[in-house]
């Protein structure tokens, strides 16, 4: 059976947030009453196929999620500029031969981390990402997009030439050669999903407002119902 490890990466400096992040690590921006970071770490600690999880983090917040009980990699800003970057770097120190489930800690997505690798494994794909439709083009060129047609990937593109909006979790073969420049959204064996449910992503004061009034009528929901 093939072995998943899945990452956490919780080293970013999110920079969109502006003043916010002088005060508080984007990680740990609240949603409502739970940092964001803990709604990915949910996500891997609920599969049944990852059998190993390691946050990535930098010097300032590794004591706290040292705590946690999960192993955690200080990353080397020079080398990490994105999640492929950060796969490269941590499948490298750890010299694993495992394939890489990639979560961010700063979205909250309806998904289900076994459902994307039983279509990976189905598949013969270096890579799995999902697509979701979005409207907002602001939103779009604050991201990664994806033009089903073409097959291009647009990161930040100020005018976002498609309404598909890249989203995380990855699901990425151990195999997979990542060279600087080389774009695996494009060069390489993909298998392409389309999201279907919430997601919330905590890049600018809008979004976490919007997924703080979601997270507490979901709360409220739970406790009608228990």
């Amino acid at each position: 059976m093939e072995k998943f490890l899945g990452v956490l990466f919780c080293g970013g400096k999110g920079t969109r947030l502006g003043e916010i992040t002088d005060y508080i690590s984007k990680s740990f921006i609240p949603v409502y009453n739970r940092p964001v970071f803990k709604f990915g770490l949910e996500l891997l600690e609920n599969s049944k196929k990852v059998d190993e999880i390691v946050i990535l983090t930098n010097e300032d917040n590794d004591a706290k999620f040292r705590q946690l009980g999960h192993r955690t990699i200080v990353q080397a800003d020079s080398k990490v500029t994105d999640m492929i970057t950060g796969w490269d770097y941590v499948k490298k120190y750890l010299r694993t031969k495992k394939h890489g489930v990639l979560v961010p800690s700063d979205n909250i997505c309806q998904v289900k981390i076994d459902s994307l690798i039983k279509a990976f494994e189905k598949s013969t794909a270096e890579f799995l990402f999902s697509l979701i439709e979005l409207k907002d083009k602001s939103k779009l060129s604050n991201m990664g997009c994806y033009d089903i047609e073409s097959r291009k990937f647009y990161y930040k593109n100020p005018h976002p030439p498609t309404n598909y909006g890249v989203i995380a979790p990855y699901i990425i073969e151990n195999s997979l050669n990542i060279v600087p420049g080389r774009n695996v959204f494009e060069d390489s064996h993909v298998e392409i999903l389309f999201h279907k449910g919430y997601w919330y992503d905590l890049g600018d004061f809008d979004s976490i407002i919007e997924a703080g009034n979601w997270y507490q009528k979901t709360l409220k929901k739970i406790e009608t119902n228990s």
